[in-house]
């Protein structure tokens, strides 16, 4: 790779490490005025909003801005640990970061800078090799009986870890609890491709209908919300796919993090907004008091899934794929197209 004079990109990289103390310090001041001010001084800045608006509000600025440091201390930790090379080579997981961790100033910066050198960056867009990896991503060739039966082998887990969760583990009152099911969805699109990973959620989600308990599906809407889009979402694995290492730089452990949190933020999304807009307008009365339709919809599904489901979820996955991912590249992908 050719690259710009060295002391034009040290200052590049350096400026990139100053910006995101702008960010570091914008989402550590909202978090420190949040917390340190009560309802009654809200109010007086606030005069329109009622005490439990303001409270309301005030938890759901605390955790957002809270989840805002952890995604911008992550970003912090892999620019000052990052050579030049690492910055150009990775530089999509570092746009996720900032995309996840809200951080425009830095994002900006980055896209500019890898706009301007695109001409030294690998981009390939142009590149027949960069569409065929596209295609393969997506899944788009030709399948051999192979490639049905690992969709059937991998609903099947689905299905059999569904019935499992349902059943046998406990859940939170209006469903909900330890999500085992997102687990072989992930591994199944990440090995395979997108298309793989989608067919078999669909096929899941639709068997999981014979033994999903009475009072978990309202509506169609509740089904489409609360099961298929959410069991669909980890087909987004096979386009995310990267390069599985067995080594343990910090770069390899983010792209498993970004991995994880990408997916279970849809997830999440989903199932806020059909909490919001069905559950709790079905069931008002199983809103928490003193909360806000909004902001109970984001902390039950938040508890379900970012306290029960991710941290599993985010050490099996990367154990998984790196077994198998390899393994499975080497002697089926590779001969395949």
């Amino acid at each position: 790779m050719t690259i710009t004079k060295e002391p034009q990109w040290k200052k590049i990289l350096i400026t990139n490490k100053t910006l995101l103390f702008i960010s570091l310090g914008l989402f550590l001041s909202f978090f420190l005025i949040f917390v340190t001010l009560n309802n009654e001084q809200l109010i007086t800045i606030f005069p329109a909003l009622t005490v439990e608006t303001v409270d309301n509000i005030k938890k759901f600025l605390i955790a957002f801005t809270t989840l805002g440091l952890i995604f911008n201390v992550l970003y912090s930790i892999s620019s000052w640990l990052c050579t030049k090379d690492e910055y150009l080579h990775y530089k999509m997981q570092f746009i996720m970061l900032n995309i996840i961790g809200l951080n425009l100033i830095n994002l900006t910066f980055n896209c500019v800078v890898y706009l301007y050198y695109r001409h030294e960056i690998k981009w390939q867009i142009n590149d027949q090799s960069f569409w065929k990896q596209i295609k393969i991503k997506l899944g788009f060739w030709k399948w051999q009986t192979f490639d049905y039966v690992l969709i059937a082998l991998f609903a099947s887990f689905t299905i059999a870890l569904g019935y499992i969760e349902s059943y046998f583990l406990p859940n939170l009152p209006f469903g909900g609890g330890l999500a085992l099911k997102y687990i072989p969805l992930i591994i199944i699109a990440f090995l395979h491709s997108s298309l793989a990973g989608w067919i078999t959620g669909a096929i899941s989600a639709l068997m999981s209908l014979l033994f999903i308990q009475a009072g978990y599906i309202i509506s169609p809407w509740s089904y489409l919300l609360d099961y298929f889009l959410p069991m669909t979402t980890p087909a987004l694995a096979g386009l995310m796919r990267f390069a599985v290492k067995k080594d343990k730089n910090y770069i390899t452990y983010a792209n498993y993090f970004i991995l994880c949190i990408t997916i279970f933020l849809i997830i999440y999304l989903w199932q806020v907004i059909g909490g919001y807009f069905i559950w709790t307008t079905a069931f008002p009365d199983s809103v928490w008091p003193g909360y806000s339709n909004w902001l109970y919809s984001l902390i039950y599904n938040f508890i379900h899934l970012f306290i029960f489901t991710y941290p599993l979820s985010q050490v099996v996955i990367p154990l998984s794929l790196r077994a198998l991912a390899p393994i499975f590249w080497e002697r089926y992908l590779n001969s395949s197209y």
